[in-house]
């Protein structure tokens, strides 16, 4: 199941929720005044209840180059990688 969350104009909204409340595949769920948390910066759960955050530092971890490098030519860097595509 995936989730959306979408920011309305009020005068669309009424219509809008008429039209998704018609569609048998919507769930519509009421959010709770916590749930201004996701706009707060919090990070997050997925449907396991792993912190979002957590896994991006597990996929960082596991690259093989570092994400951000120390690059002292930058117009040499560039070059090499081009080359590796060419």
């Amino acid at each position: 199941m995936q989730q959306l969350i979408l920011n309305i104009e009020e005068p669309h909204y009424a219509a809008l929720l008429q039209y998704l409340k018609s569609l048998d595949y919507v769930r519509i769920v009421r959010a709770s005044q916590d749930s201004g948390a996701v706009l707060q910066g919090k990070p997050l759960e997925n449907s396991t209840g792993t912190n979002q955050l957590a896994l991006l530092r597990q996929v960082l971890k596991r690259q093989s180059k570092p994400l951000f490098q120390k690059i002292n030519d930058p117009v040499d860097w560039q070059k090499k990688q081009r080359d590796e595509w060419s």
